[in-house]
Order: C-alpha cells, then sequence, then structure tokens
C-alpha cells in the first residue's frame, strides 16, 4: 500500500551506449538520462513485492569505428520503458506499515524479473539509437542477510535478448544470454539513511549479424556507491558513482547521478 514517484538525473562518460550489443570499437560517449520511475510495494500470496515502472529520456553524443569507419551521432529523445517485479520468498512477508517498523530482518530470499521493452527511438539508417528495438528479460535470484547495521546480499542473473530484425540497413542482429553475479554490502546509519557499495561481473552476450559471430564476447566489471537521505517524512534523496571496466567488448564508463523520491500511502 506504498507508492512512490521518482525523478532523477544520471550523465555517463566513455564507451556506453543504450543498447550494450552494438558491435562499436574505440567508443566515447558523453550521456545525459532523466528518468521517472513509479514504485508500489505489494503483497503476493503473503509475500512484500515491488512494482516498478520506469522511462528514461536520453541525450548523447558519441564518436566511434565500425570496421575501421570512423562514426558519430548526436540524438536526443526517448530511451525503452523498463518494467520489474520483484517478489521476497522467504523472510520478508507482506507487513502494514505499523507492522514493519517493528519487524526484524535476517535471512530474505527473493527474485524479480525485469522486462526491456522497445519503446524508444530507432532509426534502421542509424548504427547508434536510444532504443534498441527488441525486447530484453532479465530473470534474477538472491539472497541477502542483515548482521546488526549491516545488509549483504548476492544474487545471480541472465539476460536474455530477442533479435532486431532492423539493424542497420535491414540486417538481424542477435545476442547471446549475459550472465551476471553480483554483490552489495549496505550499511544504515537510521531509518532511511543509508550507504550502499555494489560489485558485479557480467560475461557472455556474443552477438552475431545475419547469422555471422562476431568477436564481441563480454567480460565486464560494474561497481557503484549509493547513498540514500532522507529529507522529510515522505521526501528523500539519493546520490551515486560509479564505472564500468570490460576485458573483452562491452562499456567501460564513469556516471554520476542523483535522484528525488516522493512516497504516500500508508507512510
Amino acid at each position: 500500500g506504498v507508492n512512490f514517484i521518482s525523478v532523477g538525473y544520471l550523465h555517463s562518460q566513455g564507451n556506453v551506449l543504450m543498447d550494450p550489443a552494438l558491435p562499436i570499437e574505440g567508443l566515447d560517449g558523453s550521456v545525459d538520462l532523466g528518468f521517472l520511475r513509479y514504485t508500489r510495494s505489494l503483497g503476493l500470496f503473503g509475500s512484500s513485492s515491488k512494482l516498478k515502472v520506469l522511462a528514461p529520456f536520453t541525450s548523447g553524443d558519441w564518436r566511434g569505428e565500425l570496421e575501421g569507419v570512423p562514426q558519430s551521432r548526436s540524438a536526443t529523445g526517448a530511451g525503452d520503458l523498463r518494467l520489474t517485479l520483484e517478489v521476497n520468498f522467504l523472510g520478508a512477508p507482506a507487513l502494514s506499515t505499523k507492522e514493519f517498523s517493528n519487524f526484524k530482518p535476517r535471512t530474505i530470499v527473493g527474485g524479480s524479473i525485469r522486462i526491456i521493452a522497445p519503446t524508444g527511438e530507432y532509426d534502421e539508417t542509424e548504427l547508434i539509437n536510444l532504443g534498441s528495438n527488441r525486447w530484453a528479460f532479465r530473470p534474477e535470484f538472491g539472497a541477502s542477510h542483515v548482521f546488526g547495521h549491516w545488509d549483504l546480499t548476492i544474487a545471480g542473473a541472465a539476460w536474455v535478448y530477442t533479435d532486431n530484425d532492423e539493424f542497420l540497413g535491414g540486417s538481424t542482429l542477435s545476442q547471446d544470454p549475459l550472465y551476471v553475479i553480483k554483490g552489495h554490502a549496505a550499511y544504515t546509519v537510521r531509518p532511511g539513511f543509508w550507504v550502499g557499495l555494489g560489485l558485479g561481473h557480467g560475461r557472455g552476450g556474443r552477438t552475431s549479424i545475419d547469422g555471422v559471430d562476431r568477436d564481441t564476447q563480454q567480460r565486464n566489471w560494474r561497481f557503484g556507491i549509493v547513498l540514500s537521505y532522507p529529507i522529510a517524512k515522505r521526501h528523500g534523496l539519493a546520490f551515486n558513482i560509479g564505472s564500468g571496466i570490460n576485458d573483452g567488448a562491452g562499456a567501460d564508463f564513469d556516471s554520476f547521478g542523483i535522484a528525488y523520491q516522493y512516497g504516500w500511502g500508508e507512510i
């Protein structure tokens, strides 16, 4: 019975794209992304759950090479819509606000499914686009445990992609699944005020164009820091910085962002 609306801004610099399957080398991009996100807490079969919908709006400038030919693009517009359903299977029952205030979590096991829908702007005559023109699905499972003020989490996921059959002049772009493992450590200073660290590794995601495999196997690392701070009962701010490093194809970038959140309902 709790709802949240978030508005935020994220800036990324480096080899960063809206679609990680693109076969571009030596890319230098500067991307500004604004987003609007709605979150609602739910009770599904007695378990605490959340539904999230995120709509991005992006502006970026990119320069790079495709098979030795320089490419550049500037674009502004809507990105792909993201929908996520999270469900805690064990250790986190659906509770009222009063019950939750007295709840002491220990070990929680849960999962989620994220869907990226091809709603963003796309032009098959351009190599770099704000939308990916394909569906992506990410099932994820994980567990967390609370030690005093610390909350430690480990999770595994797999990104699965449909084909883009309108890739750069009518070719078909396919991508193998990308497998991810990640860990998080969060320290709670007081309710609503916490700091989190995250580290993740992704492997796989090789692409092919019209059935011809490309040398695009990904071996990526991600690192991030998040700080969440409540400024009033229904209002909060979040700050984040992050980096991506690759040992193969994939993104290599630095980013920072800020978001404001407002909540209503049974708060």
